[in-house]
């Protein structure tokens, strides 16, 4: 734990602004953290290995129709993907907005405990905040951990997006020239 040696004109004393409790909260989210960032780096590379596959199917031939079924196989993919995708999105705003309020409870707490209850009085807010922001900072990092699976996730629904476009036009272009 660390400790803060403060000097003043009447003593010297030794302070820290981690209570055991709070210690063993921040090594709590910590650990949780560690293990959700294992899981969205999981997440993260089976979507990809999931998703490439279907952007493969636009250098097929057309002509043969074997090679055509496969392209409206990986459009009827890309379209059942999209949904998997907005129900995790789903999932994990909730899961964010969770989180997001227990970051602004302990904020508060920490807000209260500086202010009333920390045996020295803080020279500015400023001082107040960077301590509070030292406790916060593994509650932060679970929100934007979330926040950056999110837009992973919003990122690959929009190349589906442009995939399902492509693989469309390209039927389009095929029929237009009849060769479907």
């Amino acid at each position: 734990m660390p400790t803060y040696r403060l000097k003043n004109d009447k003593k010297d004393m030794s302070i820290n602004p981690y209570t055991k409790e709070e210690m063993d909260r921040i090594q709590k989210v910590a650990d949780n953290n560690d293990k959700m960032e294992e899981f969205f780096k999981g997440n993260r590379e089976a979507w990809s290995k999931k998703v490439e596959p279907l952007f493969q199917s636009l250098t097929i031939d057309m002509n043969n129709p074997e090679s055509a079924k496969r392209v409206f196989e990986s459009q009827t993919l890309a379209l059942t993907y999209r949904q998997e995708i907005s129900d995790s999105i789903s999932y994990f705003l909730t899961k964010r907005g969770k989180e997001q309020t227990k970051l602004n409870r302990v904020r508060q707490d920490k807000i209260i405990y500086y202010a009333t209850g920390f045996p020295v009085k803080m020279g500015s807010t400023q001082q107040q905040a960077h301590l509070i922001e030292a406790h916060l900072s593994e509650n932060e990092r679970s929100v934007k951990m979330i926040e950056t699976y999110i837009e992973f996730m919003r990122d690959t629904a929009k190349n589906l997006e442009s995939l399902s476009f492509a693989i469309k036009n390209k039927i389009e272009l095929m029929n237009y020239l009849g060769r479907l």
